[in-house]
């Protein structure tokens, strides 16, 4: 994605090496499997694990296909593929639970979709592998390959760690509290950050020669970022009670702290989302990994720290160590140039106009009483009208950005 050349040999070299890296992660997760019923002390684990290691043998023909599409700038085709794959798992996995066959519904619907993402990106992209691999560009090419293999490996640690560690030492009730709570607030990051990081990579990638408009194109894209998530992460956690109890019902009340936090911790990491792309766009993927690798030990710590006292502190110390991702962005910011006003003038104003919004909601459930559903529909339409204001009355500089998007828009409908 990186680079401005590319040749078919290297896309082929590329695909098999994903392949064979996917490969050796889904044998690496089966063998595991039959370890994995002792850990959790049950055994209908070991055989739910050896299906979705199927997962990572089939996903990994995607690499490919998906970085020819960004590379075309072809995104909508990639907003629909992941859009039919929403649909075609959800559908499978419901069938399957009409069919009786319970906790196999989810394993059955998550390999549907990866069979089903793969094959959609094969027919949209103009890319088949071929028989040919080239291990001298592997190896010209290991130290950054291995920063981005490593980025996603402590990812994939970051995303499960805390929940092994959970379920382990509290058990199944608070590991259900903390992952729904958890997963419903990374859809901040996965549904709104995670697609712009991949729209914003080979943008940034290709405006390398222009230093003056990758800095202006950082800064409109950051401040864009952060207005839209911050105050969905902020309002998750100001409503986190109606929340709870409009869509899991009473008997979840437990997970509503939880989820408090994890809204705060979402809107901060999402926020500062666009450090990803520089890092990645000016061929640093290395100094991406260590700080990723201090990030990962620090909420591991904190995560063991307030083991001991239940997943509300277990909650509270992630949304704390999430600060951290300010240091990783201010060192991208100043890759380019940009310093750590520059960052402030991106994340300042959308934070404080959240935190006034978070203010306003409390303020109004404490004055005014009414069922879940309602309360949920006044607090989100008040609250955002004090972000807005606010927001505008802090930086007006973000409504400017706001209209060139919008007409940006309409001049390509």
């Amino acid at each position: 994605m990186q680079r401005r050349v590319i040749n078919r040999l290297q896309l082929d070299t590329v695909f098999w090496a994903s392949m064979a890296i996917g490969t050796v992660l889904g044998l690496f997760v089966f063998a595991a499997s039959f370890g994995a019923g002792l850990l959790f002390d049950d055994p209908t684990v070991g055989p739910l694990l050896r299906v979705m290691a199927l997962n990572f043998v089939i996903g990994s023909a995607t690499t490919v296909p998906s970085v020819v599409l960004a590379r075309l700038m072809r995104f909508k085709a990639n907003f629909w593929i992941n859009m039919l794959t929403v649909v075609i798992r959800t559908v499978a996995a419901v069938a399957c639970a009409f069919a009786g066959l319970g906790m196999w519904s989810l394993v059955i619907g998550a390999l549907v979709g990866t069979v089903a993402n793969t094959a959609l990106y094969f027919a949209c992209a103009p890319y088949l592998p071929r028989w040919r691999y080239h291990g001298a560009f592997i190896a010209r090419t290991w130290r950054t390959s291995a920063g981005y293999f490593g980025n996603t490996a402590l990812y994939y640690v970051n995303m499960n760690l805390d929940l092994l560690l959970i379920g382990r030492q509290l058990g199944a009730a608070p590991l259900g509290y903390y992952q729904n709570a958890r997963s419903l607030t990374e859809e901040i990051r996965g549904r709104i950050a995670m697609p712009i990081q991949q729209v914003l990579f080979p943008a940034f990638s290709a405006l390398q020669a222009d230093p003056e408009r990758f800095r202006q194109l950082v800064l409109r894209a950051g401040r864009l970022l952060a207005a839209v998530v911050v105050p969905i992460g902020f309002g998750v956690s100001a409503n986190a009670q109606e929340l709870v109890l409009v869509l899991y019902g009473e008997q979840w009340r437990a997970m509503i702290p939880v989820m408090a936090m994890f809204g705060l911790s979402a809107a901060l990491r999402a926020g500062t989302a666009i450090a990803s792309p520089l890092f990645n766009a000016n061929d640093r993927v290395g100094l991406a990994f260590r700080y990723n690798a201090a990030g990962t030990v620090l909420t591991i710590a904190g995560v063991l720290a307030a083991m001991p006292f239940g997943i509300e502190v277990v909650a509270a110390s992630v949304a704390l160590t999430s600060l951290y991702v300010l240091l990783p962005a201010r060192t991208a910011f100043g890759l380019i140039g940009l310093g750590s006003r520059h960052l402030l003038q991106v994340l300042g104003p959308p934070v404080a106009a959240a935190a006034l919004m978070w203010l306003a909601t409390s303020a109004l459930r404490a004055t005014w009483t009414a069922p879940p559903a309602l309360a949920l529909a006044l607090h989100v339409g008040a609250g955002a009208v004090v972000y807005l204001v606010a927001l505008h009355l802090l930086a007006r500089q973000f409504l400017q950005d706001f209209r060139q998007a919008f007409a940006l828009l309409r001049s390509r409908a």
